[in-house]
């Protein structure tokens, strides 16, 4: 007889021992959790591997692994936002707003009705509280096994309205954008999710598809200029450009 595995850690578990359980494969898997457990086991094997992460199963119904993908999205944009304590601040950003290509646009909570202006920070926590409020809705989602037409049509809103929040940190605070993504890979699997199911455009993701090698280009561009900052002081404001000056001419007319 088969010995079932035991997907928890056990009281007094080592940190080295964490998650240690045997490898399953998705079909060996049972439980209303499975493919919850399933997705989260990949992830702490390698969050880097995002194709690996969001390529369905054979056995798997797509809405399904497109609403349990969602979920933990979600789980780990709430340590997104804690990321960014200190920034993300009422007195920093009264309101939300986006500057792309030169064009700003605010955006209302639609936690209210009407819809109405909230500090940035408070349109970041509404947006992620209504959407868990979304996804736990069991008029919407009734069971986690399947999914009806009336929540399928939901994803495509979540997708628009959690890119904005990835956006934001990227226009606003590309170093810690940047920082975070080097260790959680979190913005690219939400993209590669989006658009392989074809939930999201990239203009409705509002950052460009090369955001990785203008990050890198950044970060050379920052090395170069620390070393020539003393030797051409002609070169100040140019050394100076933002990564957002970088976008606007990398990138311009693609949204």
């Amino acid at each position: 007889m088969t010995q079932k595995i035991v997907r928890r850690n056990r009281k007094g578990t080592k940190n080295k021992d964490l998650f240690k359980w045997p490898n399953e494969t998705l079909d060996e898997m049972d439980g209303a959790l499975r493919t919850q457990q399933y997705i989260q086991r990949m992830i702490q094997e390698d969050a880097s591997d995002v194709w690996k992460l969001v390529r369905l199963p054979k056995s798997q119904d797509k809405y399904v692994w497109i609403y349990e993908h969602l979920r933990q999205i979600v789980i780990e944009l709430n340590d997104f936002c804690v990321f960014h304590n200190g920034v993300w601040t009422v007195e920093n950003h009264p309101d939300m707003r986006l500057k792309i290509n030169g064009e700003e646009t605010a955006f209302f909570s639609s936690a209210f009705y009407p819809p109405k202006k909230v500090p940035a920070i408070d349109y970041i926590t509404q947006t992620i509280e209504q959407t868990q409020d979304t996804l736990n809705n069991s008029t919407l989602f009734p069971s986690r096994a399947f999914i009806p037409q009336k929540g399928q049509q939901e994803f495509q809103n979540i997708f628009r309205r959690l890119a904005r929040i990835f956006a934001f940190s990227f226009y606003e605070y590309p170093d810690y954008f940047k920082k975070y993504e080097e260790e959680q890979h979190l913005f690219k699997r939400f993209k590669t999710l989006g658009l392989e199911f074809e939930m999201i455009t990239q203009q409705n993701l509002l950052i460009p598809e090369n955001v990785g090698e203008l990050l890198q280009s950044e970060k050379t561009k920052s090395q170069e200029n620390n070393q020539n900052e003393n030797s051409d002081d002609s070169n100040d404001d140019e050394d100076s450009d933002s990564l957002l000056d970088d976008l606007v001419s990398d990138d311009e007319g693609e949204l």
